[in-house]
């Protein structure tokens, strides 16, 4: 009988700073702990960064810049790195901010693999920085009010970590929970949309706002030929001028009493079971659509809202709508609540153009946790606020803040110093992220 010896790996990782996922808030907070000096792990549980921008192919970044609906230039809803990120971006690309209603909103076009890229790029330039793909968090242990330990499976091997401080970007609070802290569910809060590509469209098409699709889809819906749901079809700001057209299309809302697991399943089977006779009869029916073909279909479906912790402080509806500041402010919102509901299109409840609310430090603090951070949609928000504040250029700012309280603690400098330079960032000016001697 041959006997296999037993394989001795050093599976544990220490860390001050522990960042979980690797979307745009997870990238913001890495890079701003990385910058402090602290040694910081980023797991990431694809292949590449950039999170539902990258692999639901997200397509414009929103909450970079104020409502205005007069300026003929977008105005940045803040400094910092959100803005640093975006500057990259269009350097990248070529693209930049357009204004997409007649509500004012400005929208940076973004290319998803030029945001994993530019991701990517910010990251490595951090030599403090570990970044561990394919890794899958599954456990936590908790000593006191400390998360002390992680457990996650990186390709198939179980690998273990001790952080000093932990930032939870998951989208879905899932180390966090994991560890005990309270959460509600949203995902009943806001319907789920899947992206597709259709290549070699009239570009007049998207200058027309859809409208022989949306007549058409009407009339098939009407007669029966294709389902209700494919109404809920809508053009991805910014697309479509180089004759590739990106849609995406509206699911419904989860059902409350179904488990999320199976939910998840169900949606992304059922969109992408509509992809392929949605586009056959766009093709034959719609005169722009008629040399169309399908290029590609988003590998995941854009979810729009999760699990979030309850945390020491909630923004609230009202923060949102009355353009609320803090003085432990620490990042902007600019977007307006952006509910997707059973309606075919978003419903949108702005507040005063050219201005912006506050997010305090401790909505990104759960109550029973002291050394854990959440940035990103899982922050601790109404439901109404966190339609505004879930968007890609808030995510950014709140990762941003969220690694550099981290860090902070993790070297036992103070939470106030730590607002007092995510704050000077905030407004433009360049933070000291540097250990005081």
């Amino acid at each position: 009988m041959r006997m296999r010896a037993n394989r001795k790996l050093n599976n544990t990782l220490s860390c001050d700073v522990l960042v979980i996922g690797g979307g745009a808030a997870g990238v913001a907070a890495a890079t701003a702990a990385g910058r402090t000096g602290a040694r910081v792990v980023l797991l990431e549980r694809y292949g590449f960064l950039g999170g539902l921008a990258t692999a639901a192919q997200v397509g414009t970044i929103c909450g970079l810049y104020l409502r205005d609906t007069a300026g003929a230039e977008a105005t940045p809803v803040g400094g910092g790195f959100a803005q640093e990120f975006a500057r990259r971006l269009q350097r990248a690309t070529d693209a930049k901010p357009i204004r997409v209603t007649d509500t004012g909103l400005w929208v940076l076009p973004c290319d998803p693999p030029a945001f994993a890229a530019v991701a990517d790029a910010m990251v490595s330039e951090s030599e403090n920085v570990t970044l561990i793909l394919h890794a899958t968090v599954a456990e936590t242990q908790v000593e006191g009010s400390r998360l002390t330990r992680v457990g996650a499976l990186v390709w198939n091997e179980p690998l273990h970590f001790r952080p000093q401080t932990v930032v939870d970007c998951t989208g879905e609070a899932t180390a966090a929970a994991l560890a005990g802290a309270r959460a509600e569910n949203g995902a009943a809060d806001q319907a789920p949309a899947l992206v597709f590509v259709l290549v070699n469209v009239d570009p007049a098409l998207a200058q027309r706002g859809l409208l022989e699709v949306r007549r058409e889809l009407r009339r098939a819906v009407a007669g029966g030929t294709l389902p209700a749901l494919c109404e809920r079809l809508s053009l991805v700001p910014g697309t479509g001028a180089d004759n590739r057209m990106a849609l995406k299309l509206s699911l419904l809302p989860a059902q409350p009493d179904r488990a999320l697991w199976r939910q998840i399943t169900d949606w992304e089977r059922e969109a992408r079971a509509l992809v392929e006779p949605l586009c056959r009869f766009l093709i034959e029916n719609v005169v722009s659509c008629r040399q169309a073909h399908l290029g590609s279909v988003a590998p995941q479906l854009g979810v729009r809202s999760g699990r979030r912790i309850l945390g020491r402080a909630r923004l609230a509806d009202e923060d949102v709508l009355g353009a609320r500041k803090s003085p432990r402010g620490i990042a902007r919102g600019g977007w307006p609540m952006e509910r997707w509901t059973n309606r075919p299109g978003p419903e949108m409840t702005c507040f005063a153009e050219r201005d912006y609310y506050e997010i305090p430090l401790d909505c990104l603090r759960p109550v029973e946790l002291d050394n854990v951070w959440v940035a990103g949609r899982c922050l601790s928000a109404t439901t109404g606020a966190m339609t505004s504040a879930r968007v890609i250029g808030t995510a950014l700012a709140t990762g941003w803040a969220a690694g550099t309280a981290a860090a902070f603690q993790a070297s036992a400098r103070s939470l106030e110093e730590a607002v007092t330079a995510i704050r000077r960032s905030m407004n433009g000016g360049a933070p000291d992220l540097t250990q005081a001697d």
